[in-house]
């Protein structure tokens, strides 16, 4: 069941929202577009997050709690000039969504990638970090960002190898809780 939040509003606030959604930056890659999240792309993100997929960040969660993670992802693009793109691929809408962003406790802002079960495999990940890594590395300036992997995620931890992001120890050590790995993407290196 949806909360009130969840439910599109037509009329002026609506537009209002969708020309301040028209101005987040769309990434196009071969089979994806990065685009400004929307308030449908809402029950992708909560099946993401109210699901067993949801282990490795701190899951799974509430649908509330769902949504106060949602909106904050999508704040960041008003607070900092970047956030959460929904990841649209050619053969689904909000296939997952791909971050440039900040938790209350990071202490840099992360790359992250999580896809709905449906769009897993078919390398849309790799595609969709490396789109984003771009966009920081290019539009923004970046010289680095970091992406945060729980120790026992494998499947993370093994992409972050593909994408030639290398363990950053002192990071890890400076975050005190040792269950976190932290894999650092370089400009040089991308």
């Amino acid at each position: 069941m949806s909360a009130a939040c969840e439910q599109h509003r037509p009329g002026p606030a609506a537009r209002a929202a969708a020309r301040l959604g028209g101005r987040i930056p769309a990434l196009d890659t071969r089979r994806l577009q990065l685009r400004g999240p929307r308030i449908y792309d809402f029950d992708c993100y909560a099946s993401i997050l109210t699901s067993d997929r949801a282990q490795f960040m701190g899951g799974p969660l509430s649908r509330a709690q769902a949504w106060t993670d949602f909106t904050q992802y999508t704040a960041l693009w008003l607070l900092h000039g970047h956030g959460l793109w929904t990841i649209d691929a050619q053969t689904r809408p909000s296939a997952g969504f791909v971050l440039l962003g900040y938790e209350y406790e990071d202490p840099e802002a992360e790359l992250g990638i999580f896809l709905c079960e449906e769009a897993e495999g078919q390398g849309y990940a790799e595609e969709a970090m490396i789109a984003a890594r771009g966009h920081a590395f290019g539009e923004l300036g970046w010289d680095s960002v970091v992406s945060y992997v729980a120790h026992g995620n494998d499947r993370a931890r093994k992409l972050m190898r593909k994408l030639g992001a290398k363990r950053d120890r002192a990071a890890e050590d400076a975050l005190e809780d040792g269950a976190t790995c932290v894999y650092r993407h370089r400009k040089e290196a991308a």
